[in-house]
């Protein structure tokens, strides 16, 4: 099971990656330092982190060792590491990766103490980040020196446990409110989106497209609000509205606008790319997934 949860993970950031998302990364785009095959080759080495950080977590759950002790930090580092190690093409998955992590935890967590994951996962991921430690910290201030980026959000280096730095210390940032608040986006948001998306289309690249769209409309990303300033992140989840508002991906009209919208953020000057919500759409199919093991 834990071997499965792992192959999820591959999967889910797979299937991300492999669908149309304006403005960013996908099976018909590249970036100039960043290829689609980049991120393939990086959704497929991060399993071996989600194995180990969900075997800890059932390990927990069986109470072989303590829900602090499932080592998060380790894992995200382990990620980020092998990650690194299987391409050239810089940071691929650093934001997906410190979701996935505790969610593959909480899986373990909640399988070990014999739950079913539908009634069970979400507590037990807050379970797992709330009794996270400063060594999950440190470990996370290692894997984001190693994937070269300037970090997530104002880090602001202190010595607090992992949940408390996300609520804490990254300021301005989706994914750490995410891992702060127990994944209200994910499991509030993302899921019955792509619920939703998936019976209107019967297929799950479109449903996880308009799932973007969706969350991107409702949620400014934090990425291009770092990069540039919230108002343009506020412009890009207006620009999103209208095409959500033309039907998205499920229409001829909404097509066309989802087209435009692509080309808008392409060919600004300011590299308008959506880099959190495409990590959101990713936790949010790992977990989607996850609920129907």
């Amino acid at each position: 099971m834990m071997r499965r949860i792992a192959n999820l993970a591959r999967l889910a950031a797979v299937l991300e990656v492999s669908s149309e998302k304006p403005g960013n990364v996908d099976s018909e785009h590249d970036f100039p330092d960043t290829s689609y095959e980049d991120f393939l080759s990086g959704a497929i080495a991060l399993g071996s982190g989600i194995e180990i950080s969900a075997a800890n977590g059932f390990r927990a759950g069986k109470g072989e060792i303590g829900v602090n002790e499932i080592g998060i930090g380790n894992s995200i580092l382990r990620c980020v590491s092998d990650i690194k190690e299987s391409h050239d093409g810089g940071n691929t998955h650093l934001g997906t990766v410190m979701l996935f992590v505790p969610i593959a935890a909480g899986a373990g967590l909640c399988m070990g103490m014999g739950k079913e994951l539908k009634g069970g996962l979400r507590n037990s991921i807050v379970e797992v980040v709330k009794n996270s430690t400063l060594k999950d910290s440190n470990k996370l201030y290692d894997a984001i020196e190693l994937s070269e980026v300037s970090g997530l959000g104002r880090l602001v280096r202190k010595e607090l446990p992992f949940h408390e730095l996300m609520k804490n210390s990254l300021e301005r940032d989706t994914i750490a409110d995410e891992l702060g608040e127990g994944l209200p986006i994910v499991f509030e948001r993302g899921i019955p989106a792509l619920d939703r998306n998936y019976g209107v289309s019967g297929g799950l690249r479109r449903a996880v497209s308009q799932t973007y769209l969706e969350l991107l409309a409702e949620f400014p990303d934090t990425f291009i609000a770092r990069k540039l300033s919230m108002r343009d992140a506020e412009k890009v989840s207006k620009k999103a509205r209208e095409v959500v508002g033309k039907g998205g991906v499920f229409t001829d009209k909404g097509i066309r606008a989802v087209e435009e919208f692509d080309n808008f953020l392409r060919n600004s000057e300011k590299k308008l790319n959506p880099g959190t919500t495409a990590d959101l759409v990713a936790a949010s199919l790992f977990v989607w997934m996850l609920l129907r093991l």
